[in-house]
């Protein structure tokens, strides 16, 4: 039921937006609200839901691991990729965080898809690399979001009515 009404509210915000872009009372050449937003993506624009999962070749062209997150700093600049190094399926896996800018990113022709990343390291430096270590964040970092978190301290299992 709540899936429907949100469907439904999303929708008539949809079928109402063209209507509050020509809001009245705006003089010729004054900015209007829509001005505020970004409402298309650029040609130099990568999606972070494209980046996640790239697999990311090295200087000699050999793969080196997959990104597996993206860092963003305070300021809204991208910091970092995470990159999986190493490992097969997972396992014995580390995680490097190389900076954004040691990239080479390129797109396929004529899509937002990513064609090819490419790092300024080898397969080796990499593996060589220190691992990254997520921050703790309980506590530590104030956000305007409403995300859910968990109480510090061990969880405990519920309890399923069966004894052994």
């Amino acid at each position: 039921m709540l899936k429907h009404s949100l469907t439904a509210a999303a929708l008539a915000i949809a079928l109402a937006t063209p209507a509050f872009a020509q809001a009245p009372g705006l003089a010729p050449g004054s900015k209007s609200s829509t001005e505020k937003f970004v409402q298309k993506q650029q040609a130099t624009d990568w999606r972070g839901s494209k980046l996640i999962g790239a697999t990311v070749y090295g200087s000699d062209n050999a793969s080196i691991g997959e990104i597996t997150d993206v860092l963003i700093g305070n300021d809204g600049a991208i910091r970092a990729v995470v990159i999986g190094v190493g490992g097969f399926l997972g396992v014995s896996e580390k995680n490097v965080a190389v900076p954004f800018d040691a990239l080479k990113i390129t797109g396929k022709p004529d899509s937002s898809s990513i064609q090819k990343v490419t790092a300024s390291y080898s397969k080796a430096e990499l593996k060589a690399a220190p691992n990254f270590a997520y921050a703790d964040t309980v506590g530590s970092q104030t956000t305007t979001g409403s995300g859910l978190t968990s109480p510090p301290g061990p969880a405990t299992p519920p309890s399923s009515g069966m004894q052994k």
